[in-house]
């Protein structure tokens, strides 16, 4: 490696540790481009890319640094660390069980395949390799970080207060280690608390994305229904994939027996009709809650900003539809009786449902590389429209239409609850 090289991807190095990516990438590709083959360059540019969200481009360059040498041990891990990243847990756990393989004694391989398993819900798995590397270095951030949450996962309160307790001792300034305890505290339900911690990391470090969702969350716990709805969602989502689907199809299952044996049987009528409510109920605040969160904190002195460009548009658009529906039903009853008047009290139905869908579909619309339930919330929004278009103005009757709609609303719920 030429002096100039060397220089080009020590000053990228430099600018990468204070965030200034742009200007990084600049210096690293002029090393590459007197050294193209030089792979410890090639992952310098990697580990731009993945840092600043750009996980395909990081994962391709990496890949090239592999193929130049297949025995360095930090390019399995930064593969690995694209994987995780992108969600794609096998894929992660391949190539940092590779890095190890090669280095066994790198701490920081295993706590981030300990992150990696801990999202997995594998919780013993994701303790044991964080043991492992804190086995190696008892001082490893990550590793520490990772035992705490799959302490608290597992129930093991005060040892993971302990275990943080360590973290924060090491470095009482990692805004990571911050926002672990954080979260720790938030499935504890003492957001309070979290959001001291929250606010701490970002303090530190103000572009951190994990302490950034943690504040939200833990300022939205401030709605009591929100809270409870999010204590229930950590709990489910401790219990896998496999179980959530079994828990909300039981659910539903349950509550239909129960409707027909209230039907069939006038004595449990009562218990049927308060069953079906309490159903209805906890279905529809999963549905708005969390548009009518971002709403709250659109209005909040450091909610507003803590909330991202697409949330605020999506708590706009809940807003408004809210605002838009409440004014048609009350000129609904100006309007008179007769057909008009259902129309227009149909057409406040609809204004008022289409803040489900905008209050969670992703702005700006685009037409290609949608999940199932953006594709619908994109054709409820049309439907919608027409539907309120129709109903409002009288053009023709509008029946077919609004049971098409609430058709498709329908299909919606079920889709993004799945």
């Amino acid at each position: 490696m030429s002096n100039e090289t060397s220089a080009f991807i020590e000053r990228a190095n430099l600018l990468l540790e204070q965030g200034r990516f742009n200007d990084a990438e600049k210096f690293i590709k002029q090393a590459l481009a007197k050294e193209p083959e030089n792979d410890y360059a090639l992952s310098v540019l990697a580990r731009i890319y993945l840092n600043n969200g750009q996980h395909d481009k990081g994962m391709e360059t990496i890949q090239k640094a592999i193929a130049i040498d297949p025995e360095e041990s930090f390019y399995y891990y930064l593969l690995g660390f694209g994987y995780y990243h992108k969600n794609l847990t096998v894929q992660a756990i391949t190539y940092l069980s590779k890095a190890i393989e090669l280095d066994p004694y790198s701490a920081e391989y295993y706590g981030l395949l300990a992150f990696v398993q801990l999202d997995d819900q594998q919780f013993e798995e994701g303790l044991s390799k964080a043991n492992e590397g804190l086995a190696i270095d008892a001082e490893n951030i990550t590793c520490l970080n990772a035992r705490s949450v799959a302490l608290n996962k597992l129930r093991r309160t005060d040892d993971a207060i302990e275990t943080m307790q360590n973290a924060l001792a090491q470095d009482p300034d990692n805004e990571f280690t911050h926002s672990t305890i954080g979260w720790n505290l938030l499935e504890k339900g003492k957001h309070k608390q979290a959001t001291e911690h929250f606010r701490e990391a970002l303090r530190l470090a103000p572009d951190h994305h994990n302490a950034k969702s943690g504040l939200k969350e833990a300022l939205k716990s401030k709605i009591p229904p929100y809270r409870w709805l999010l204590q229930f969602n950590f709990w489910l989502s401790n219990k896998g994939s496999n179980f959530r689907w079994g828990f909300l199809i039981g659910i539903f299952v349950i509550v239909r027996i129960i409707a027909t044996v209230s039907n069939d049987s006038p004595g449990f009528e009562n218990v049927g009709m308060i069953v079906a409510g309490a159903y209805l109920l906890f279905v529809s605040l999963s549905w708005i809650l969390n548009p009518l969160a971002n709403s709250f904190l659109f209005f909040h002195r450091d909610g507003k900003h803590a909330l991202e460009k697409q949330e605020k548009i999506n708590a706009i658009g809940f807003m408004t539809c809210i605002a838009a529906g409440t004014v048609i039903l009350f000129l609904s009853s100006l309007v008179g009786e007769g057909e008009r008047t259902d129309s227009w009290l149909a057409s406040g139905l609809i204004a008022l449902s289409l803040a489900i869908p905008t209050g969670h579909m992703l702005f700006p619309v685009r037409f290609k590389n949608n999940t199932v339930s953006q594709w619908i919330a994109i054709g409820l929004v049309f439907s919608g429209s027409i539907s309120l278009l129709v109903g409002l103005t009288g053009i023709f009757p509008g029946e077919v239409i609004f049971i098409c709609y609430f058709f498709l609303f329908i299909i919606y719920t079920w889709a993004t609850a799945f």
